[in-house]
This record gives structure tokens, C-alpha cells and sequence, in this order.
């Protein structure tokens, strides 16, 4: 009889124990749902008129995370003094620093910044809007921002709105209203007092709205935007662009074994005189440039392998480097092979790329064998770093190289060490495709006709003036981009704007649909300009 009381204690003290365990329920369906504004613990109301006071209260129906409110939290119109954020369990409250302006819509854009506390669901563009007049705001614009150049919707940029018209304006004070445009380039705008605004666009680096920094992308509509005679803009577009700042220099230079001067500069360089310091030209070998004139090697300047003072000119500037010589390898592993284009066309030769400018062969060691036996070779091309071997060819039939040792030797005599072999393909000649594209224009004007890859990679180039017809030739299968640009001043290259000047980027236009290429086909399109 006395262990009965002491079995009902212990069991009890187990209960107790169990029941004070928490841990996460099992099963169920996951939690997909953002927090709710709660409207109960929520003063203001949202949307509510007749705001006073310095304190906004929001209360949602879960806990809650508010993620960085000083970079992903705004006010529009904008506030003099930005407000301070204190979260509480289920409760934000905003602290305002600065009086707010009689009659008008004030719009609270946290974009995805709440998410609730367990599974991170945000709420999707969040906004809390309150007047301080009789009504709320009603009038609106929305659209899309790009990028000048490439034609890709631009996330992130400010799209601001101002009642000064001046185009200084945007480097002088924050705008009226304002926003951010999302992942796909859109804005919007809404609970806009009525009036007239000049709208602009800026990639706002240093996050004082303001456009004062030389490679802040910025653009912005000729017109104003009317907001007095109807209740809404929508379709707006704005292309972005940086405008030409960098002045020319040199970023790097680097002199290394066995006679190699390899310069990058700051921008393309149309021109470039390498001179000793009282100004006479150094000799040298070759130059090899880079595809956008960026970056150059000298190949066997005539300077000596020690600290050299060199006046380099890049266009129009003119300075003074100091180039330092390059330490010795004990061993030099000799001329080496880079590359060779293993599938080639009936027509087309056999190429190889050395890792230094070549200057002559030993074409009794430069074999081809088809199966087994040895083919005549016609003609050798060199042209710096690579060499062409032409030789006739058979669809169908295989082909083998051998490259012995010592065949190939460069500018500083020295040669390949080692053997090289390998099969070589022959590409049918119906394997490649053909696109016909007829320009339709309303003037002469001239055009660069870009042909790109579907990551957006410059494969060939045409020009085209007017209204004309163009074609590629020899397209591999596949999917390419077409891009037109309107050469303002026909120098061949695409050039941007100036926001102060008013010059536009020129201007950029995408062929609709992607161009699908297959083999042995021609696909004709035309294009109305």
C-alpha cells in the first residue's frame, strides 16, 4: 500500500517532463505563407488620410524578420532624416525624425524585406501607404529601365520623380517620389500627387540618390511626365548608360622571358608609340593587340633585361614607366603549342597556335597521314603565333598529324620539345546553315549588323547602310541573337551618352526572336528598322 504514492509522484514527474518538451511538430503541410498585417495592433490603418504624429505601428499575426531596412526600406516621397526601425516580437514601429508635408501620400516600400521568422516567406512588394490629407494620392506610372548597350532589363536602379524640371536637379537633391526597379527591369509608381515630374534613372552606387559619381549609369525621358489629365502613365522606357569618363593609362606591364612586353591599359587605344625616355622609338619585333585594343604585347623589344625607363604614348597622353627585367628560368621548356583546330572544312587548312610568334619550320618534320600513308603537304602560312598547313582533302576520310620534335622555332630560336600527334576531323559541307537577313530602313543611315551567341558573346560583325540585304555564312547549328546598332558617326563601334551634354547612347535595336540555325538550311528573316 505504501508504493502506491509512489508510483502516482513518479509517474506524474514524468508527465510533467514530457509536457515541458518543445520541439517542432511533425508532418503537416510545409509553411508557405508570409506574414499578415495585422490590423488590429496596426495604427495608422494602411491606406488610411488625416495622419499626425511622429510614430507608425505595424502589427503582424507571426514573428517576424526585417532584413536591413536602411538599404532595402524607403519612404516616397523621400524624408529629409531617414526614420529609425525597432522590431518587437509581432510589432515594427517606425520613428519619424522630420515633419511630414500637409496633404500628401506618404508610400512605406519594404519590397521583400519581411519574412517571417520560422521559414523566411517574404512578403512580396510590401507597402504601407498613409495620407496625411483628406484622400490618398491616386495618380501612377510604371515601366521598364534597360541597360543602353546590351538591351538587358537593369535591377536595382532608382526611378525617380521630380516637380524641378532642371537636369541638374539629379545631382543636387533627392527626388520626390521614388523607387527601385525589380529583377526584370520593371517599376511602379503609385499614389502620385497630381502634376508634372521630370523622370529619371540612376544605378545610385554610393546610395545618396543623387548622380554624382562618373560610372553611375543614369538616362532619363526627353518629355515631362503629365500626371494632370489622367491618372496614370504606364509603358514607360528608359535606357541607362555610363557615360565616357576613364581617362587613358596604363593598368599593367609586365616584361618576362624571353622577350615579351605585355601592357593592358585603362580603354582601347588606337594608337601606341613605345619610345626610350628622351623619345626615340624602341624597335621590336611584332605587336599583337588585343580584339578590343585593350591590352598589346610587344614581342622582342630591343631593350635591355634591367630596370628600363620607357615613354609610352596611348593616343593623346604621354607618360613615363618605369618596366623592370624579368629573371632567367634555369630551364626553358621551348616553344609550345597552344592549340589545333582538330575539325576543319574541306576548304579550309589545318592551324596551329604557339604561345610565341614563329619564324620558321622543318617541313620534313610536319607530317599528315592519311590512314597510314604520308600525304604531300601544299602551302605553309605563318602569321605571328599561329601557322597554317593547307593540304587536300576528302569528306569521309581519315586524316592523322605528327609534329616531331624541333619542328617549329620562334623569334628567340628557340623550338618545340615534344612530339605532337593527333586525328583530324572533316567536317561535312553540309553540316553548316545560312542566315539572309533584308534591312528595311527610312534612311541611308549606317548600321553595325552583330551576330550573338545565346549568351550574348560578338561572334561577327557587318555593316549595313540603309535599306540592304546581309548574310552569314558557315553558322554552326544553333541559336544566335541578332543586334543592330545605328552608327551615328560611323567610327564602327558603339558610343554612349552624356547626360549633361544631351547626347544619347547611340541606339541599340534586338532582332525580336532568336535565329535558329541547322545544318544545311537557310533561314531568311527581314527587319524593319
Amino acid at each position: 500500500m505504501k508504493l502506491i504514492p509512489f508510483i502516482f509522484v513518479f509517474l506524474s514527474v514524468l508527465l510533467l517532463q514530457s509536457c515541458a518538451q518543445i520541439s517542432a511538430p511533425n508532418g503537416g503541410p510545409e509553411d508557405v505563407t508570409p506574414p499578415q498585417l495585422d490590423s488590429t495592433g496596426t495604427f495608422p490603418d494602411n491606406y488610411s488620410t488625416h495622419f499626425v504624429g511622429d510614430k507608425i505601428t505595424l502589427s503582424f499575426d507571426e514573428f517576424f524578420v526585417l532584413k536591413n531596412p536602411t538599404a532595402n526600406v524607403f519612404f516616397s516621397p523621400s524624408l529629409e532624416e531617414s526614420p529609425e526601425f525597432l522590431t518587437a516580437g509581432k510589432t515594427l514601429t517606425i520613428l519619424l525624425k522630420n515633419d511630414l508635408k500637409e496633404n500628401t501620400t506618404y508610400t512605406i516600400n519594404f519590397g521583400d524585406a519581411i519574412s517571417d521568422y520560422t521559414m523566411g516567406n517574404q512578403i512580396p512588394d510590401f507597402k504601407y501607404v498613409f495620407s496625411t490629407g483628406d484622400f490618398l494620392d491616386s495618380m501612377a506610372t510604371s515601366g521598364k529601365i534597360i541597360d543602353a548597350f546590351s538591351g538587358e532589363p537593369k535591377e536595382a536602379v532608382l526611378v525617380m520623380l521630380y516637380e524641378d524640371f532642371t537636369d541638374s536637379i539629379v545631382s543636387k537633391s533627392k527626388p520626390v517620389y521614388y523607387t527601385k526597379t525589380n529583377k526584370t527591369g520593371l517599376f511602379s509608381i503609385n499614389f502620385i500627387k497630381a502634376g508634372s515630374y521630370k523622370i529619371a534613372a540612376l544605378e545610385d552606387k554610393n546610395r545618396n540618390f543623387k548622380y554624382d559619381l562618373p560610372n553611375e549609369m543614369i538616362g532619363s525621358l526627353d518629355s515631362l511626365l503629365n500626371l494632370r489629365d489622367t491618372n496614370s502613365q504606364h509603358g514607360v522606357s528608359i535606357s541607362v548608360f555610363e557615360r565616357d569618363h576613364e581617362k587613358q593609362s596604363i593598368n599593367s606591364k609586365k616584361y618576362s622571358f624571353p622577350g615579351k612586353l605585355a601592357l593592358s591599359f585603362q580603354r582601347a587605344s588606337d594608337t601606341v608609340l613605345i619610345m626610350d625616355k628622351e623619345g626615340n622609338p624602341i624597335a621590336f619585333h611584332s605587336l599583337e593587340y588585343s580584339k578590343k585594343r585593350d591590352s598589346l604585347i610587344v614581342w622582342k623589344p630591343e631593350i635591355e633585361n634591367k630596370k628600363n625607363e620607357l615613354k609610352i604614348r596611348l593616343d593623346t597622353t604621354n607618360k613615363l614607366y618605369n618596366v623592370y627585367g624579368f629573371v632567367t628560368p634555369k630551364k626553358d621548356t621551348g616553344l609550345s603549342v597552344i592549340s589545333i583546330t582538330k575539325t576543319i572544312e574541306v576548304g579550309s587548312p589545318l592551324v596551329m597556335n604557339f604561345d610565341r610568334p614563329i619564324s620558321t619550320f622543318d617541313t620534313s618534320l610536319v607530317n599528315v597521314f592519311q590512314d597510314t600513308i604520308l600525304i604531300a603537304l601544299d602551302s605553309f602560312k605563318i602569321n605571328a603565333r599561329s601557322l597554317s598547313i593547307f593540304f587536300k582533302k576528302k569528306e569521309g576520310v581519315n586524316y592523322k598529324y605528327q609534329f616531331i620534335s624541333n619542328a617549329f622555332e620562334d623569334i628567340f630560336g628557340f623550338t618545340n620539345s615534344d612530339t605532337l600527334s593527333g586525328f583530324i576531323t572533316i567536317r561535312e559541307a553540309d553540316y553548316y546553315g545560312v542566315f539572309t537577313l533584308k534591312l528595311i530602313a527610312e534612311d541611308s543611315s549606317s548600321y553595325l549588323i552583330q551576330l550573338l551567341n545565346e549568351k550574348s558573346d560578338l561572334l561577327r560583325e557587318q555593316t549595313a547602310n540603309g535599306s540592304s540585304t546581309i548574310s552569314f555564312e558557315k553558322l554552326a547549328p544553333g541559336k544566335y541573337k541578332i543586334k543592330a546598332i545605328k552608327d551615328e558617326n560611323q567610327n564602327g563601334k558603339w558610343d554612349t551618352g552624356d547626360y549633361y551634354k544631351k547626347i544619347k547612347p547611340e541606339q541599340v535595336l534586338f532582332f525580336e526572336v532568336p535565329i535558329e540555325i541547322r545544318s544545311n538550311w537557310e533561314v531568311a528573316e527581314s527587319w524593319e528598322l
